[in-house]
């Protein structure tokens, strides 16, 4: 059974492997997520983390859902859309009237696409090189390129109905 709860310290180690693994080396540290809300899905009997989603609320009062990763050993299971729904939920209720994602996109797919649109994101626009400036500042380094990220954003947005 899997479960979706508010990270506790214990999780760090096992949410920061999970990052490193999918989205690249040192993407996501720990003080991001200190400066994030982090839902984890726990697998209870196993008692591992399974996924994570990190979401925030910008200073301009924009709400983000900065990232969504699942371990393989527990992809295909709904969980990615489970931490996202309950990310969105936790954004609505602190007032978010639109909600964006930035998605990787890389030879013509975009991650968690099924995902997001599962949640009732859409895809806004596509901006390249997104990540490249960032990725070269902290120096943490893509699956796919490695050092000096090439990749292109899906920038996905949930409009919130009143």
């Amino acid at each position: 059974m899997i479960r979706i709860r508010d990270l506790q310290q214990a999780d760090i180690d096992e949410i920061l492997a999970i990052a490193d693994a999918q989205l690249g080396e040192k993407y996501i540290t720990v003080d991001d997520l200190s400066a994030c809300n982090v839902f984890v899905a726990e697998h209870v009997e196993m008692q591992k983390c399974a996924g994570f989603c990190l979401s925030y609320v910008g200073q301009e009062g924009e709400a983000y859902v900065r990232t969504v990763a699942v371990s393989p050993d527990f992809s295909g299971r709904g969980i990615g859309t489970d931490l996202v729904a309950k990310s969105v939920e936790y954004l609505k209720s602190v007032g978010a009237k639109k909600i964006m994602s930035p998605l990787w996109k890389h030879d013509g797919i975009v991650n968690s696409d099924v995902i997001f649109r599962r949640n009732g994101f859409l895809p806004l626009r596509e901006i390249p090189d997104y990540w490249y400036a960032d990725s070269i500042a902290k120096g943490y380094s893509c699956p796919v390129c490695g050092k000096g990220c090439h990749c292109t954003c899906v920038l996905y947005e949930l409009k919130i109905e009143n």
